[in-house]
């Protein structure tokens, strides 16, 4: 007898999640796929099933550095859960919709789409207090994550204000080593990282690798991350041995666990390069900064901001090794890019334009 045809939908979906624990996310993501198929031809396009393993699918794209089909597969499933409506409620619906513009809104924010992340993040917060409470789990990661577009855009204060609401509600219910306070404290070392008040962020960013490290194991791609985000906190420092240190040791481990072009490895191998211009190794810093260069104009393309910190830290080595013409070319490209993107206040916006002056006033 053939199993109906949801029932193999999830027993798909079920590889699917096995496969991703294995880290085969290749086969993770077609199996995905296939439920989503299989679930919309049995219930119709608007399978509130289909909706949830979109938000599942749409992650899995996200872990594998795919973002346009990640965010793609996130706006189906918002798509089909406004279809939808009232007619798929309860607590299982909410906590899927939720997913969906939470989801879809940091994909949108990784795009660099700014204005249309705000509108989603915004609405997943307010649903989210409005639903499940203004203390609840549910509210604080909704804090979290409109709290990380906000130190993107510049909106410092108020990205403050959403962090440590969200860490208050975690540690009153929680205790304050609890697993959940990770991410937000490695957020506020980030967003004071961010200010240039590197005094003021080691101890929050120190404390979310502990954090994370007690609970998930050193090697944790999660511990990783909370490692690197320390040692850009030191770098601002000046205590560059440190930070090498881990850079170094953090780089392996990632090379074990993430293909050459993953944003991972690009963000890190761009602090290292950093560390190795400042520590007067311009060639070593160079052949880190373009390569970093390269993985995000193949993640991102040419238009991200992303991108253009990165044209704009390669402009810095150049131009200390008097290569003003070609520290020139990148400084006007970042700031086009920054402008376009970020507004003309942005603190980027603003060090572009002051790279810019200063290589004018070299040549």
């Amino acid at each position: 007898m053939m199993p109906a045809p949801t029932d193999h939908a999830v027993e798909v979906f079920n590889q699917a999640i096995e496969s991703r624990a294995q880290g085969d996310l290749e086969r993770a993501e077609n199996l995905g796929a296939q439920a989503v198929e299989i679930f919309q031809d049995t219930e119709g396009v608007n399978s509130p099933d289909a909706a949830n393993l979109l938000n599942v699918l749409a992650s899995i794209r996200d872990e594998r550095g795919d973002y346009d089909s990640a965010l793609e597969a996130a706006q189906r499933a918002v798509n089909i859960l406004d279809a939808l409506g009232e007619n798929f409620s309860g607590d299982d619906a909410a906590h899927v919709r939720l997913e969906a513009w939470s989801r879809l809104g940091n994909l949108q924010r990784h795009l660099a789409r700014y204005p249309e992340a705000e509108t989603i993040l915004k609405r997943a917060l307010t649903f989210a207090v409005e639903t499940f409470g203004e203390a609840s789990d549910e509210a604080s990661n909704a804090r979290n994550n409109l709290g990380i577009l906000y130190k993107y855009t510049g909106k410092f204060d108020d990205a403050k204000i959403l962090y440590e609401t969200a860490l208050a509600n975690i540690e009153r219910e929680y205790g304050h080593e609890h697993i959940s306070t990770a991410s937000l404290y490695h957020n506020l070392g980030g967003l004071e990282h961010a200010r240039e008040n590197f005094a003021a962020g080691e101890k929050p960013a120190r404390k979310a690798w502990e954090i994370r490290a007690k609970h998930l194991g050193e090697t944790h791609p999660y511990a990783l991350a909370d490692a690197v985000a320390y040692a850009g906190v030191l770098d601002g420092l000046e205590r560059y041995d440190d930070s090498e240190k881990i850079y170094r040791y953090v780089l392996r481990e990632y090379e074990q666990i993430y293909p050459a072009g993953h944003y991972e490895i690009a963000a890190l191998v761009h602090n290292l390069g950093n560390v190795r211009f400042m520590r007067g190794d311009y060639a070593e810093a160079e052949t880190l900064m373009r390569r970093t260069l390269a993985i995000k104009q193949k993640l991102f393309g040419a238009e991200h901001p992303d991108t253009a910190l990165s044209m704009n830290n390669l402009g810095v080595l150049l131009q200390a090794q008097g290569k003003h013409d070609d520290a020139r070319a990148l400084f006007e490209r970042a700031l086009e890019i920054f402008q376009a993107a970020l507004g003309a206040e942005h603190p980027q916006t603003q060090m572009a334009r002051e790279n810019l002056k200063e290589v004018a006033g070299s040549t």
